[in-house]
């Protein structure tokens, strides 16, 4: 026995074994009415061709599709309309086409706009004689058949290709279009060749002078040359030059007659201080060695000066500036002669280092920029010049060597502070460049510097008529701490950092620091040039390009 799920599957297969059937059955008899369909047109378009050729109709006319495909190739140029009367297929179909148009557009729109359904139609209707084209009412004629067959138009097998046409004609040049957004640079090309070399241009201004090199080795000690002739005794400084060796010990000279009695005498006793007035002189190469009693007569008038010094040389105050005139340059020094009352002459340097000097007559000839050019035979290097006696004192760049140049002989000396630092930017004063800062006063002339491997500010008092050292003093205090300086009656003052206040004070007549302390400028600017003139008793001063001048208050 078979379960109720065997029956079940039998039963569906049954039902669709039986529409597969049905579907094949209806595919069989569409495909023999198509045939039919497509047997009738045939016949319909021989018959239309053999008419054709004879020129008068063999049989009656016949009715439907037929006859109105013949009247449509008798009447080529005229439009056909559809007849209301006839037969039952083409009033039908007349009715189809009138629905077509007005409904649903569908044979419309194959006749105009369908270029395939012209294509099938070209299949069916055999080339030749008057079929070769269809004009616009045969293909309305080909629509109705279609219509007639209920919207089903056979086709024949396709033909074989035709041959290639020939290349048409070329088209014109369309417009240009419109630029297109401009695209992202690209990489950088490769380094092109050295070009040819250009003329050489024009020499430039001489740069300003570096700083002096590192002291080279010595060289080779080279032989002893001849002795000399026999120079004539003389006080004056000699010239620069290199220090010889000591020559051998001569032998004792025989005994001189013995000279006149001289007058009687008084006894006097020795003076303290002029021991330590001579305890370093005659440190520089060319500091002149005395022969006679000039320099002891000397230190015993400057002796007595420090006796003769009072309390009431100490400064008490410093009064408000007065600007000369406007520059340019950072760093300079403007000078006037501290020795000589009546000359109103003023000499100015330009920059820290150079080798000129501006003369101008007076402060009427400064304000007008009016002025004459000395050349210095040496470059000076710093900002701390003088002129005293008619004559310009700087240091030599790159030595340790003071110059002393007489602007009316046009003569120089140089005096050598031996143990003096003068390179290596160990500067007295760092921030005027300054190695060695020359000042005047009331009591003489000195000369301030740092000694090698100390750090302490050392002042050396100068005999200026012998250009010698006659004492090196030292006053204690450290140039780091040290802004800028002055000397006025014998004191050495140092301002601070800034140089707004003086914050030392030192008596170099009895070597001890001294009580003073007061404000100097309340301008920020540091000071490339400090120095004091005992003339007017007034500082000079070159602060960021002003040329100031302060007046001093003493204690009296």
């Amino acid at each position: 026995m078979r379960g109720p799920e065997g029956g079940g599957g039998g039963r569906a297969l049954r039902c669709l074994v039986a529409a597969a059937g049905l579907l094949a059955a209806l595919s069989a008899a569409g495909t023999v009415f198509l045939l039919g369909q497509w047997r009738e047109l045939s016949a319909a378009v021989r018959q239309l061709q053999e008419d054709a050729a004879r020129g008068s109709p063999s049989e009656p006319p016949p009715s439907g599709p037929v006859q109105a495909l013949r009247d449509s190739f008798r009447q080529p140029q005229a439009e056909q309309p559809i007849p209301t009367s006839g037969s039952g297929d083409l009033a039908a179909t007349a009715g189809r086409s009138k629905r077509s148009q007005r409904g649903r557009g569908c044979a419309k729109l194959r006749l105009e706009n369908d270029d395939a359904f012209l294509l099938m139609s070209y299949s069916v209707v055999p080339v030749g004689g008057t079929l070769g084209w269809l004009p616009s009412p045969k293909v309305r004629v080909m629509l109705e058949l279609c219509n007639g067959t209920k919207g089903v138009c056979l086709t024949g097998p396709p033909g074989l290709p035709g041959p290639p046409g020939l290349d048409g004609m070329p088209g014109f040049n369309g417009s240009d279009g419109i630029p297109g957004i401009p695209g992202q640079n690209g990489e950088p090309g490769r380094r092109g060749k050295p070009g040819p070399k250009g003329d050489p241009g024009e020499k430039g201004d001489p740069g300003e002078i570096g700083l002096p090199g590192k002291n080279g080795t010595p060289g080779e000690k080279g032989s002893r040359g001849a002795k000399g002739d026999k120079g004539e005794a003389s006080n004056d400084v000699t010239a620069e030059g290199v220090k010889g060796e000591p020559g051998p010990q001569g032998p004792p000279g025989p005994p001189g007659p013995p000279g006149p009695p001289g007058p009687p005498g008084k006894r006097k006793a020795k003076a303290p201080v002029q021991e330590n007035m001579f305890s370093a002189q005659c440190v520089g190469e060319t500091c002149a060695v005395p022969n006679d009693d000039t320099l002891v007569e000397k230190a015993e008038e400057k002796a007595n000066l420090y006796h003769r010094k009072k309390s009431e040389c100490i400064i008490k105050s410093i009064g408000s500036p007065v600007e000369i005139k406007k520059v340019k340059e950072t760093f300079g020094v403007w000078m006037m002669d501290a020795a000589n009352h009546s000359d109103e002459r003023i000499w100015v340097t330009e920059h820290f280092t150079g080798k000129t000097v501006k003369e101008y007559a007076d402060l009427v000839a400064l304000l007008n920029d009016s002025y004459e050019v000395i050349e210095l035979p040496w470059h000076f290097y710093g900002c701390g010049h003088t002129v005293y006696n008619n004559a310009v004192y700087y240091q030599k760049i790159g030595t340790n060597n003071i110059v002393k140049f007489d602007l009316g002989t046009k003569l120089s000396k140089t005096l050598m502070l031996e143990q003096a630092w003068s390179h290596m930017r160990h500067y007295l004063f760092a921030y005027s460049k300054t190695y060695f800062n020359i000042a005047v006063d009331e009591m003489g002339f000195w000369v301030m510097y740092v000694e090698r491997f100390h750090e302490n500010i050392m002042v050396a008092y100068v005999e200026e008529e012998s250009f010698s050292v006659l004492l090196n003093i030292n006053t204690t205090y450290p140039k780091s701490k040290a802004g800028n300086a002055f000397i006025a009656c014998g004191v050495l003052y140092v301002t601070d950092k800034n140089d707004s206040y003086v914050t030392f004070a030192f008596d170099l007549l009895s070597e001890k620091q001294v009580d003073a302390s007061f404000e100097l400028k309340r301008s920020p600017s540091n000071l490339a040039m400090l120095t004091y003139n005992p003339r007017d008793k007034h500082l000079y001063t070159w602060e960021k390009g002003s040329l100031m001048q302060y007046p001093v208050h003493f204690t009296s």
